[in-house]
């Protein structure tokens, strides 16, 4: 539905070339665990799409928001004993341990841990190349995760940033409708400044 997010990118070889230039390694091999060297390529298509995305027809499941999954077709949630946050599985995945099993997790020599690592590989782009504003763009499309999901706002998105119907600036806040769902008190648009 984006083409340009593809344009010139026919392989993975290819998209490897724009995070992971040619005249920065001696092999490919170099490219799987080092810190992105892309050059704002693949945060300027990034940025195009923030913008034309208009988060409510996700093509991939890494646009999904969390709390449509974590509900029924009805908007009812289902019954959730904890959330945690992948920025700390292991912290995560020791207090589920501890509190099912009465102890953290151990590995066989003994050591704590033995979790699933959030990432085992660094980003693919270079994320400080990306706008204030698209990352603003960002938390007003997945709003409605922050809010239900009790999940605090980036820095970067508080603050009176945003236009309201009203046609007033104001910060991100989510609302509970008359059916008693909630739902974002500003719905993404391209009214973002």
């Amino acid at each position: 539905p984006f083409p340009y997010l593809h344009e010139g990118i026919h392989s993975y070889q290819d998209y490897e070339d724009v995070f992971c230039p040619p005249d920065t390694r001696r092999s490919r091999k170099d490219c799987v665990f080092r810190q992105s060297k892309e050059n704002g390529t693949l945060a300027s298509r990034l940025e195009r799409f923030v913008f034309d995305y208009n988060g409510l027809d996700p093509f991939d499941v890494h646009l999904a928001l969390q709390v449509p999954m974590l509900s029924f077709h009805t908007g009812l949630p289902l019954h959730i004993t904890q959330i945690y946050n992948t920025t700390d599985s292991q912290g995560g995945w020791n207090a589920i341990a501890k509190q099912f099993l009465g102890k953290t997790l151990e590995d066989k020599g003994g050591k704590k841990g033995g979790v699933i690592a959030g990432r085992s590989y660094p980003r693919r782009f270079n994320s400080k190349l990306v706008s204030v504003e698209a990352q603003r763009r960002i938390c007003e499309l997945s709003l409605l995760d922050y809010c239900c999901l009790n999940i605090p706002l980036p820095d970067v998105c508080k603050g009176a940033h945003y236009t309201g119907d009203d046609g007033e600036k104001r910060d991100l806040f989510c609302t509970l409708n008359s059916n008693r769902y909630i739902q974002p008190g500003i719905l993404p648009n391209n009214t973002l400044t």
